[in-house]
């Protein structure tokens, strides 16, 4: 679960996806079988308990597939159940300044970085006994955590956000972000394109990865050409429509 941090850390790409809708934990084995490395839980604008989270993480980690839950605010409970139900990691829209971020890293790292709760013998350590103080040092090493900049707030604050020590990701919501430019839902933009160049260029001056989420796989690829490294291509319900949406176009077509 956790060797998606050390990948993302040599540079490498990891190539995921979002679901918002399905529940049944049985989704995380059909998207390791299509190669993805890492599926995110939409805990924002999807309605998953946390018993649901708990379950498709479980099943997660036997398909051998990454799950980052992206909570609906910043609060410690929203933080703490995800990870202690074994999330890789969090995924937190909406920070706009450092203090934020801050804020995101105390509640998900144990002391002395944090002040997460300890739960030791719990799913995120498969219920196994461990040694505590070496525990809570390797898992605050493996946690990741990714904050969201969709905002012009974020990324007039962009420099400072990354210099938040236990970020690893700044994660580039393009839609909000095309909204709070004045451009709703034009992501490719000039001031959209060069706003998310100011995140990756800040990513890479501060050593932290750089992510967005795109629904269009050439946009998808442009960015990941120019350093994309946490990318995510669609979700559950625009792939399951789209396709669906295809085939009966195609089909009628032979009738036409």
């Amino acid at each position: 679960m956790y060797q998606i941090k050390k990948k993302l850390q040599n540079g490498k790409l990891v190539l995921g996806t979002m679901i918002s809708e399905v529940r049944n934990p049985n989704i995380t084995y059909m998207l390791a079988q299509c190669g993805f490395e890492i599926v995110v839980i939409d805990n924002e604008h999807g309605s998953y308990s946390f018993e649901t989270i708990s379950d498709i993480i479980a099943a997660a980690r036997g398909a051998g597939i990454s799950v980052i839950v992206r909570i609906p605010e910043v609060t410690r409970v929203h933080i703490l159940k995800p990870l202690d139900a074994g999330a890789a990691g969090i995924l937190v829209p909406m920070i706009n300044t450092a203090e934020e971020a801050q804020e995101v890293v105390n509640h998900a790292k144990y002391p002395p970085t944090g002040n997460r709760g300890a739960a030791l013998r719990r799913p995120h350590s498969l219920y196994a006994k461990v040694n505590a103080g070496e525990y809570l040092e390797q898992t605050n090493n493996n946690t990741f955590i990714a904050v969201q900049a969709e905002t012009t707030t974020s990324i007039e604050n962009i420099n400072e956000i990354t210099s938040v020590e236990g970020v690893d990701c700044i994660f580039v919501g393009p839609f909000d972000l095309s909204v709070s430019l004045g451009i709703p839902g034009q992501i490719n933009h000039p001031d959209e394109v060069q706003a998310i160049e100011k995140v990756i260029d800040a990513c890479k001056k501060h050593n932290k990865v750089a992510g967005t989420l795109m629904f269009d796989k050439d946009l998808l690829k442009k960015w990941i050409e120019k350093g994309i490294r946490f990318a995510l291509y669609s979700s559950d319900m625009s792939m399951l429509a789209d396709a669906a949406a295809e085939a009966v176009i195609e089909m009628k077509k032979i009738n036409n």
